[in-house]
């Protein structure tokens, strides 16, 4: 299987002994896996075998109602996703079989001759000075309730505002689609956010947290769009230092 178009060469890994750690430091971590292929099937799981010897790797799937993993398999592409901190992790996985056991299936494939390695944070961040947009608007409406407001945003990610003691309404480690990203009142996208953290913003005395989330297969039209918003924000506040 080829690899993905969006990852260049250069982050490619392709000795089989760092390999075989990042996928044994997945396993150690229990670091959700989101498995995908097309066309736009998605599915979390993790790595619950590892025999780098005999070049098999196991990822748990759980129960699977919906019989996802077998259209995975039966699509025959089937690319992984993984974070280890800052870090992405991306790999195809071949020759991949379902196997069923005691807690639910469990999809066994080779292991992956390359894999790919980029940093999370090497797309620019900015910070919107708006205090309404820009917004993800959640399944159900478009209430202020049903609406998380941006903290900081990238062509790779972004980070959304959460009430203190409030739980995140995106389940973490599972790829949520349809939903969409307003950049302002004329400019909205549709996304799909793979939610990876949520933590505590410093010096935020009421105890608001923020939900790290990565943009999972965005198309080149909302990149291109992304791309031109965090330009043009990040000019603005550049102006603005300036007429200080």
């Amino acid at each position: 299987m080829s690899a993905p178009p969006a990852a260049p060469e250069e982050f490619r890994v392709a000795a089989s002994a760092e390999i075989a750690a990042y996928l044994q430091q997945l396993q150690r971590d229990h670091v959700t896996v989101l498995l995908s292929g097309p066309p736009g099937w998605s599915l979390s799981s993790r790595v619950t075998a590892l025999d780098v010897a005999a070049g098999v790797i196991g990822l748990d799937i759980g129960a699977d109602p919906e019989g996802i993993s077998q259209a995975l398999v039966a699509g025959g592409e089937i690319t992984g996703v993984a974070y280890l901190g800052a870090i992405r992790l991306q790999f195809e996985l071949d020759d991949a079989v379902l196997v069923s056991g005691a807690q639910g299936a469990v999809l066994r494939s080779s292991l992956p001759e390359r894999l790919y390695r980029f940093q999370r944070r090497q797309s620019f961040r900015v910070q919107p000075a708006g205090t309404l947009y820009p917004r993800v608007v959640l399944p159900g409406g478009e209430t202020p309730g049903q609406a998380l407001r941006v903290l900081d945003l990238s062509i790779g990610g972004l980070a959304l505002t959460l009430p203190a003691d409030t739980a995140s309404p995106l389940a973490l480690g599972h790829a949520t689609p349809a939903l969409v990203l307003e950049l302002d009142r004329i400019t909205a996208l549709r996304v799909t956010l793979l939610p990876h953290h949520v933590s505590p913003i410093t010096g935020d005395a009421a105890g608001t947290q923020q939900l790290g989330c990565a943009f999972v297969d965005l198309d080149t039209s909302a990149t291109r769009t992304l791309q031109v918003y965090v330009d043009q924000t990040q000019k603005r506040r550049r102006l603005l230092k300036l007429d200080l």
